[in-house]
């Protein structure tokens, strides 16, 4: 306490010399402060002066809790604070964004958003029970609600005492700090991009607790737990050195399980792996409902005073925690048993509804404190805070004073050295180089930025024509260029397909090859996207899986075949595609929404990215104002700081849509066939040809002749009728649909991915030269204020140099030596940090 105590008071002392420093520099020269740049650049430091100094006198410790999907999380928010406001059930509860504040008197805040299904407004003299009742009831409407379509999660603020306020010791906080616990909620809750958008601004700010599941760190389990414990941890946007991880349920713990500092040791090496920490990270083994139970039964006064807790609730506490925690009590007490009995009177005094004395209360919490892992969790918290505390609470404060009062000092810079200008020649020759400046800025804004964005516009061209090999190579050769940003753009583009590919079109793939059942399919799928798109695609999947099974196979395609005139059938077939052309629009729907979450959990690396290319920009943009050598004033540094300070009151931000996927190839077609329609029989004439008999007389002899007979044959041709059966022919029309397989589904799908890249790389390009385009806007008009800042100081120059010239020196020898004091007194803050 005392270190934290002495850098935010030294913190508060040293702003305040430097709002003194600042206010007699202007209250001993009021002319100075009338030019309007000057008095721009001073209202703006004020402004942010007086936040900061209002931020430092309340700030507000806060510590964000996350989680795995079951992690016990809301147990572990219900047990730090001393009472019980955060909604526990088995089930996943965490719906929306919850954040509970320290005050005296009780609260509820649900903030109005847009079409919610649940009551917006402000409550006061609420219970604890009345309290839980309404948060429980605000994140069912949520769950029930997002069924059907997504909605902005609810955004709830509880005001009540909290036990690590209440008792400063715990945290190690000196007295004046607020504290604020925000209750996150679990992956399974957070699908979309607007939401998560929500969570990761409250995440940036605050000390994280990410809790982990016991139950999953066995080595089946391990995988998929570390997996989620990446992206909870993408929520943190990078951040890795305020976190402490809890192992929470370790009571569950087998007589035949490993030890459990081996499952602890070898967690903390594939946290460290996975998430490329820079050294082991610190996982605590913990049982969140014995400190939970223990703790909201003495409630949220500090341990030295008296509880304030009812009997009533005490004793119902106390009942579920001998019953729910009998296996952790038993095994703490089983070697003293002396302990065991104390403990087994207090059991039978609870179910006699006797009286629990608040003495007897603190040696129970006193255990619980040290069998839940509580007491070494509330240690790391205090070690944590005195290493965090300056970059989580104060320095975000002083920011943005940082940059106005350097705009404003380098501004001030300008006119004194206007004022050691000693001859009219020289000021003439100032003057003259201010127009020249003026008369080639827009040529050289103009060309840096064409060649700026010409580059950028080939190399995101290049990269859309997707070979790996050479999209490799040309985001090396960009990096060595200096366009470090792209790296980033690129590898999280890349992230982007293979999550979608794994996530959302494998698992509807192995549906289909393994007949899963739609509410399989629904529950994975609910995992990574919406309820209402997992439910979608579900169902659009079962009518397709069903239908198929009515097709034949024809190369990639299934084929089913009706005749033209077969109402029936062709209603069917209308059936068939219309499901199939559902299951792609929910596909194509969950692909883009899932994209957008992807690319969110990687805002922060693209405005890094972003930014590590305006810093490349800039650099060009500050060689027009160097190597022209146009001024002795050094405009540059005035102009840079100007800049500085409008890039960073207008941040950028993500695109709203990426993808948009083309429309599929399910193929319907006409065909006619000759075929066989029926037969007819009909009397038909025919001729028949027969060997008939006749006798012939012949003669024998040569002298004396004898007349003889022979039978011979000869060809007769007869005519009869016939009764003959003919096919029937005719051409017949059929309709014909053709059906993407399964297999050629997922191609298509994927296919679709890859255009839609294209259209996100041009995405992505609009988004960064309109950044650019901005930053040279911006430049140009910070060049001009300055400039027209420096002309003004001129012209007066003039005019002092022809008037009472020595008087004048001396009053900005005096001025400058003031205006050197409060950057000094602003160094004096910035070094605070730098320790």
């Amino acid at each position: 306490m005392p270190v934290i105590e002495s850098k935010l008071n030294n913190t508060r002392n040293l702003l305040q010399e430097l709002g003194n420093s600042v206010s007699s520099l202007v209250n001993s020269s009021p002319d100075v402060f009338a030019d309007s740049g000057i008095q721009s650049c001073l209202q703006d430091f004020l402004t942010v002066y007086q936040e900061a100094v209002q931020r430092l006198e309340n700030p507000s410790f806060r510590i964000a809790t996350l989680g795995t999907t079951s992690s016990g999380k809301s147990t572990i928010v219900n047990a730090l604070i001393g009472r019980k406001i955060a909604p526990i059930e088995a089930g996943e509860m965490s719906g929306g964004v919850l954040t509970i504040k320290h005050s005296q008197e009780p609260r509820l805040m649900i903030a109005e958003t847009e079409d919610a299904a649940w009551d917006a407004g402000e409550w006061t003299g609420l219970s604890d029970e009345d309290l839980y009742q309404r948060i429980s009831t605000v994140m069912h409407s949520y769950h029930a609600a997002r069924k059907k379509r997504e909605y902005v999660a609810p955004q709830i603020t509880a005001h009540v005492p909290l036990l690590p306020a209440c008792d400063a010791s715990l945290l190690g906080l000196p007295n004046g700090i607020g504290v604020e616990l925000i209750d996150l909620p679990g992956l399974k809750s957070v699908q979309d991009r607007t939401n998560l958008a929500t969570i990761q601004k409250q995440v940036n700010k605050a000390f994280s607790l990410v809790a982990l599941d016991y139950m999953q760190v066995d080595d089946d389990h391990r995988k998929r737990l570390l997996e989620e414990l990446k992206t909870v941890v993408g929520y943190l946007q990078g951040r890795t050195d305020s976190i402490i991880f809890i192992l929470n349920r370790v009571d569950n713990l087998g007589t035949d399980d490993l030890p459990l500092s081996e499952r602890i040791d070898k967690l903390r090496e594939e946290i460290k792996e996975v998430l490329s920490l820079p050294e082991l990270p610190d996982v605590l083994p913990f049982n969140a409902r014995l400190l939970y139970y223990a703790q909201c039964a003495w409630g949220s006064g500090a341990f030295n005073e008296p509880s304030v807790m009812s009997q009533e609730i005490r004793l119902k506490l106390l009942k579920a925690m001998f019953q729910d925690c009998a296996g952790v009590i038993r095994l703490n007490t089983k070697e003293n048993r002396n302990l065991k009995k104390w403990f087994g009177d207090i059991d039978e005094r609870v179910e006699d509804n006797e009286a629990i004395d608040d003495e007897t209360m603190r040696q129970i919490l006193h255990y619980s404190l040290e069998w839940s892992g509580g007491r070494e969790l509330w240690d790391r918290f205090r070690m944590r805070v005195q290493e965090s505390f300056a970059e989580l609470v104060i320095l975000p404060a002083l920011l943005e004073v940082f940059a106005n009062y350097n705009a404003l000092a380098e501004s001030l810079k300008i006119l004194i050295q206007t004022r050691k200008i000693y001859n009219q020649d020289q000021v003439q020759k100032e003057r003259d180089n201010i127009a020249k400046i003026r008369q080639e800025l827009h040529i050289s804004i103009k060309t840096t930025g064409e060649q700026f964005n010409g580059e950028i516009k080939e190399l995101i061209e290049n990269l859309k024509k997707n070979h790996p090999t050479t999209n490799d190579q040309l985001v090396q050769d960009a990096v060595k260029k200096g366009r470090k940003g792209f790296q980033q753009i690129y590898d999280a583009v890349r992230e982007v397909e293979g999550d979608l590919m794994k996530v959302l079109i494998v698992p509807v793939l192995d549906a289909f090859k393994n007949n899963q059942g739609a509410f399989e399919l629904r529950d994975k799928l609910g995992e990574v996207t919406s309820p209402p798109l997992a439910d979608d695609i579900s169902k659009a999947y079962d009518n397709v899986s069903r239908r198929l099974t009515k097709f034949s196979s024809e190369s990639e395609y299934l084929l089913k075949r009706i005749l033209a005139d077969d109402d029936k059938g062709k209603k069917e077939l209308e059936h068939d595609e219309r499901y199939v052309r559902l299951l792609y629009h929910t596909m194509r729907e969950a692909l883009s929404a899932r994209a957008e979450f992807v690319l969110q959990l990687k805002a922060k690396q693209f405005d890094q990215a972003l930014e590590s290319l305006v810093d490349e920009q800039v650099k060009k943009l500050k060689l027009f104002l160097t190597e022209g050598n146009f001024s002795s004033l050094n405009l540059e540094k005035a102009a840079i700081s100007n800049l500085r300070k409008k890039l960073a009151q207008n941040l950028p931000t993500l695109p709203e849509k990426f993808f948009e996927f083309s429309d599929n190839n399910i193929k319907q077609n006409r065909s006619k066939k000759t075929e066989v329609v029926g037969q007819k029989t009909e009397d038909e004439t025919r001729t028949k040809t027969e060997q008939e008999k006749y006798e012939e007389s012949y003669q024998e002899g040569s002298c004396l002749k004898t007349t003889k007979t022979r039978t011979k044959t000869r060809p007769v041709t007869r005519t009869y009728q016939e009764a003959v059966t003919r096919d029937i022919t005719q051409d017949v029309e059929y309709i014909e649909l053709f059906l993407p397989s399964p297999g050629l589904m997922a191609k298509q799908w994927s296919s679709g991915i890859e255009e839609g890249k294209g259209s996100l790389w041009d995405i992505l390009r609009e988004w960064i030269l309109q950044r650019l385009d901005y930053v040279s806007d911006i430049f140009k008009e910070s060049v001009d204020e300055i400039t027209n800042l420096a002309e003004r100081a001129l012209q007066q120059q003039s005019s002092i140099i022809e008037g009472n010239f020595e008087q004048e020196k001396q009053f900005w020898r005096e001025f400058e030596v003031k205006k050197d004091h409060a950057t000094a007194d602003c160094e004096k803050l910035q070094e605070i940090f730098r320790q």
